[in-house]
């Protein structure tokens, strides 16, 4: 029960922490702060993943004023911006079908101030040009103008048409004016929509303002203009309910934005524009129009180009066959804009694929409220109730589960609160992840400092004593992985030595017991030494005998040339320590024998539950322990296996002892004596095996 209280305790105090700081962060610093900065990058993220293009409304369709455009039309309508003749020429055109709304993405607050100019055969001044776009607008009925409201200026003399919007509890976005198109444009117009896109403050544009306020009048965005219109939803059918739009039978959910500024804070709603895909697809849009241009196949809505429907419209005129028929947009929603780099009517999108045109944006707005499938924000008592959840099962998994167990539970949790996420966010909600799994972190950080500094300070002593009896590697690959600390083990290549004092018999029959001790412990230390020194492992003492193992537990590609060299050396070091007895007058005449071999052996801690011993078992084991008894009939000191000789990467001189059968085998066993290292050989392994 102490550990679960822990637990509980822990992921309290983590959720507080995390709900502090985003208050904290909320209240004091105003603006964006780091955890809703990482939480706008991971809305951007389940939009790009959930997004579908294919949903996209079939019945929106977008007109580019683009660079080719711009460029086919430079001889006879000049630059930017053209004569007022040439829209209306484009209206005609779209007149034909009849589409069922022209949404028009271009500002008209000026006159046409071209003069004397020739087009269509015909010269033109300024004022004829806008007078040939007003009746043009006015014949075809369902053309809708921009109004300019990104500049927050009072704009006297200016007198905005009143739309019947009143939206009298409040919401819209204050302005100081907005600018109508021209009067005659303006009384020709369907309707009016603002132009106003508010970036979110890490650049990009994921919010739309439904309604801007200004001389006492209101006006929709126009992409809302263009909904609405398409919809059959009059002005009087759309009010403010809390934070929702009503908009006829459609309820679009908004949110407060509050804005700090000299004068006071500036609140008004805004709405998620829930994106069906990003302006330009990956792969090129097989359902694209026949007609429409190559180079804009990947928009997610069908898209000509402004030019090859000026020319179609030519082509009637002439009665020629059009390069687009003008059916293609009966009973369509046509948004009408500039996509050329040059005309700066392009925002950066949560998808990151590239800046995306305003007619897109318009139209994914009216896709949104035609389709009724919007985005909306999940409350705060949802993301209160995610995190402190999500804390306290993590603190109570790191406050009871062993560290490991503990993480892959904090991650289950985390990545079931990712994949809820994304399950909402495809349904439309919005649901905070940044700060779940953050408060969830520090849970698990928490739990699992508990456990080290307050559950296992007696198992740390335990360890440490443990680390007394095994080589420095099995204690470390233990303490990494504590699973591999019971029964079972591992088939792996490697090498066994066996090392055994040859007439040991005799020492202990003359000497003193507390001065044979002695001479063991000095005789054991010096060799294991050179065991741990070579990459080996200590197996274990049996009597006189030291059993070393060579490539387990960790892998060693040279556990064959570190047996060799183990051996070499501790002939060499029994040589020194013989000399040293020597002169101390103690018993100097020890030997040994060494018997290795090289082949598949089976590595794992073997015993009972209560006691068990990391050691090797199988037939090679068993033939290394053959062949160090073989040193005492052939006089020598170090024999190996023909397998140990043929895995060998450095030089060494041999002496072939024959073919052998070794007590328990029926075939004979090619043995070899190992002199010493060949002549030169550097220290180290020379990496050229011998032949």
């Amino acid at each position: 029960m102490r550990k679960a209280y822990a637990g509980l305790l822990v992921g309290c105090i983590a959720a507080v922490i995390v709900l502090a700081v985003d208050l904290s962060f909320t209240r004091f610093t105003g603006g964006l702060h780091p955890l809703q900065a990482v939480e706008l990058r991971t809305y951007d993220w389940r939009l790009s993943h959930t997004a579908r293009p294919e949903t996209a409304r079939t019945d929106i369709a977008l007109v580019e004023i683009d660079e080719s455009s711009l460029r086919n039309l430079q001889a006879t309508a000049g630059g930017w911006p053209w004569p007022r003749t040439v829209h209306s020429m484009l209206i005609d055109y779209l007149a034909r079908a009849p589409a069922k709304v022209v949404a028009y993405d271009v500002l008209f607050t000026d006159p046409d101030t071209h003069s004397g100019f020739e087009f269509g055969g015909t010269t033109w001044s300024g004022a004829e040009s806008d007078k040939a776009l007003a009746d043009s607008i006015k014949v075809a009925g369902n053309v809708l103008l921009l109004a300019d409201a990104a500049y927050d200026t009072a704009t006297p003399g200016a007198v905005l048409s009143d739309e019947g919007y009143r939206l009298e509890s409040g919401g819209a976005l204050e302005r100081e004016g907005i600018l109508p198109p021209l009067p005659a444009l303006a009384q020709a117009a369907a309707g009016l929509g603002h132009n106003l896109f508010i970036l979110d403050p890490d650049g990009p544009l994921r919010h739309m303002t439904p309604f801007v306020r200004a001389q006492h009048r209101v006006l929709p965005s126009l992409g809302m203009a263009a909904a609405l219109r398409a919809a059959g939803i009059g002005a009087g059918e759309v009010r403010l309910d809390g934070t929702a739009l009503q908009l006829g039978a459609r309820r679009m959910p908004l949110s407060w934005r509050t804005v700090e500024r000299e004068g006071g804070a500036l609140r008004h709603l805004w709405a998620l524009i829930d994106f069906r895909g990003p302006a330009l697809l990956d792969d090129l849009n097989a359902s694209a129009p026949p007609n429409a241009t190559a180079e804009i196949k990947s928009r997610m809505y069908p898209t000509y180009t402004f030019f090859d429907l000026l020319l179609s419209e030519n082509q009637l005129l002439t009665k020629e066959t059009p390069k687009v028929d003008p059916s293609i947009f009966r009973d369509k929603i046509v948004f009408v804009g500039t996509t050329a780099s040059g005309l700066l009517d392009t925002f950066e999108s949560p998808f990151g694929h590239g800046k995306m045109p305003g007619i897109q944006i318009h139209a994914a707005v009216a896709d949104d409220i035609l389709s009724n499938r919007f985005m909306r924000p999940a409350s705060e008592w949802v993301r209160v109730v995610s995190v402190v959840a999500g804390a306290l099962l993590v603190g109570m998994a790191a406050a009871l589960l062993p560290a490991w167990w503990a993480t892959l539970a904090a991650f289950a949790v985390m990545a079931l609160m990712a994949w809820s996420a994304t399950f909402l966010f495809t349904n439309g909600v919005w649901f905070n992840l940044t700060q779940p799994v953050l408060a969830s972190w520090f849970a698990l950080l928490g739990g699992v400092g508990y456990q080290y500094f307050f559950e296992d300070r007696e198992k740390r002593r335990v360890k440490q004593l443990f680390g007394r009896y095994v080589s420095k590697d099995v204690y470390a690959v233990l303490m990494a992985n504590p699973g591999l600390a019971r029964l079972g083990g591992q088939r792996r290549e490697m090498s066994v030595l066996f090392s055994d004092i040859r007439g040991f018999t005799t020492v202990t029959e003359r000497g003193q017991p507390d001065e044979i001790v002695r001479m063991l412990n000095e005789y054991f230390s010096s060799m294991v030494d050179l065991v741990f020194k070579h990459g080996g492992t200590l197996d274990k003492f049996v009597g006189d005998m030291v059993m070393a193992l060579y490539g387990a537990p960790l892998d060693d590609p040279d556990h064959a040339d570190h047996a060799v060299q183990t051996a070499l050396a501790m002939i060499a070091e029994l040589g020194r320590l013989n000399a040293r007895w020597k002169e101390e007058g103690r018993f100097s005449g020890l030997d040994i024998g060494i018997g290795i071999n090289t082949g598949p052996m089976i590595a794992g801690n073997i015993g009972s539950e209560a006691i068990m011993s990391y050691t090797v078992i199988g037939d090679a084991v068993n033939l290394g322990s053959r062949l160090e008894s073989l040193n005492k009939q052939f006089g020598t000191r170090i024999i190996i296996s023909d397998a140990t000789r043929q895995r060998l990467k450095g030089d060494y001189e041999f002496r072939p002892l024959g073919d052998v059968v070794v007590k328990g085998k029926t075939h004979p066993v090619a043995i070899f004596e190992v002199v010493g290292p060949a002549a030169g050989m550097a220290s180290g392994i020379n990496r050229e095996a011998r032949v």
